[in-house]
């Protein structure tokens, strides 16, 4: 198993790319910490991952809040005793807004939950990690973040803060033998995919967004984030993995 015995938290775990990270790395030996606003999707993801055996906790809390940041990873030592593996995946994605109609909360929310809350939690996190003699934070980008679109200023500006913070941060603590690295997907099927689908019926737009003509699963991020925060990505900092099926090239 490639992360027998580690310990992982993974925000935005209650469904979409974080459950499946989440349910992918505990299959790979992790106990995994799963955090977000909502408890009772947190929770199912725990009682599946504990029903194969492995161990697992949720933690209610919104990532833009300084004092919920530092719980998540207290309770992970307190629970778990060590920290390897953050998978900064929490985002707010459901903004779609022409600038002069974007209020100013909105913007904040976005920037609060997407790109705040992974200096946030990468702070906490990074001495617990180095202490565990290393390990790995990955960062979930978007291709929106070199390809922005129309009506995505707060989303885009906040991803491509992502990957600008991923280089600073793999600088500052490669010397704590802590690799930091970026995934930046493409069109995934995930609840907010679908919800989208439904109220525009842009499904077939999307998927000509791919050389495959298909939208990608969870699944395929979370094989791509379990290398990146696995040993076997041992020489990889400060880059940005696209897993986007081409998007970026048509």
């Amino acid at each position: 198993m490639k992360l027998k015995d580690k310990v992982s938290i993974v925000t935005g775990g209650g469904s979409g790319i974080g459950k499946a990270c989440a349910l992918r790395f505990a299959r790979e030996g992790a106990n995994v910490v799963v955090a977000g606003l909502d408890l009772a999707p947190l929770e199912e993801v725990v009682r599946e991952i504990q029903s194969g055996g492995g161990g697992s906790l949720a933690i209610q809390a919104d990532v833009g809040v300084v004092e919920d940041t530092k719980y998540i990873v207290d309770q992970t030592i307190a629970r778990f005793g060590a920290l390897h593996i953050l998978v900064n995946n929490a985002a707010t994605v459901d903004l779609s807004r022409r600038v002069e109609d974007l209020t100013v909360e909105e913007w904040d929310r976005c920037l609060n939950a997407s790109l705040r809350s992974i200096f946030l939690l990468s702070k906490w996190a990074a001495p617990h990690i180095r202490q565990a003699g290393g390990g790995s934070i990955v960062n979930l980008g978007s291709v929106g973040a070199t390809m922005p679109w129309a009506e995505g200023a707060a989303y885009c500006a906040a991803k491509a803060g992502v990957l600008a913070l991923t280089k600073v941060l793999a600088i500052e603590y490669g010397p704590w033998n802590i690799r930091v690295t970026a995934l930046s997907p493409g069109a995934i099927m995930t609840p907010n995919l679908k919800r989208a689908i439904e109220h525009f019926a842009h499904y077939d737009k999307l998927c000509a967004k791919s050389v495959f003509n298909r939208v990608g699963q969870p699944e395929e991020i979370a094989s791509a984030a379990l290398f990146l925060a696995s040993d076997e990505a041992s020489f990889i900092t400060a880059s940005n993995l696209l897993v986007d099926g081409g998007y970026l090239t048509l």
